[in-house]
């Protein structure tokens, strides 16, 4: 079972300081994932067409692979009563800081 935690009762200058804190970490997330990019680019550039490498005992796999998918907006389209009967609305909410 998750434990969840209970709200905390937090000042204004609390609430800052962790949007600011969120905000840096957010940053710092988006430049560690824009530099793995470029290095996974890098390597894939190495690789070329070969699917597998093994170097010092560390292997790297880029293998193709197929995946099949519903097209959900051709469907809709063309069968709308179809696709209205068979879809439903769900609510969430999404959390975001600008």
């Amino acid at each position: 079972m998750i434990k969840q935690r209970r709200p905390q009762a937090m000042s204004i200058s609390e609430l800052r300081t962790k949007l600011n804190e969120y905000r840096d970490y957010k940053a710092m997330l988006n430049e560690l994932q824009d530099a793995m990019s470029a290095i996974e680019d890098d390597i894939k550039s190495y690789m070329g067409e070969q699917e597998e490498l093994n170097v010092e005992g560390v292997k790297v796999r880029w293998t193709r692979y197929q995946s099949t998918r519903f097209d959900s907006k051709t469907f809709e389209a063309e069968h709308a009563s179809m696709y209205a009967q068979y879809t439903k609305t769900t609510e969430a909410r999404r959390f975001t800081v600008a």
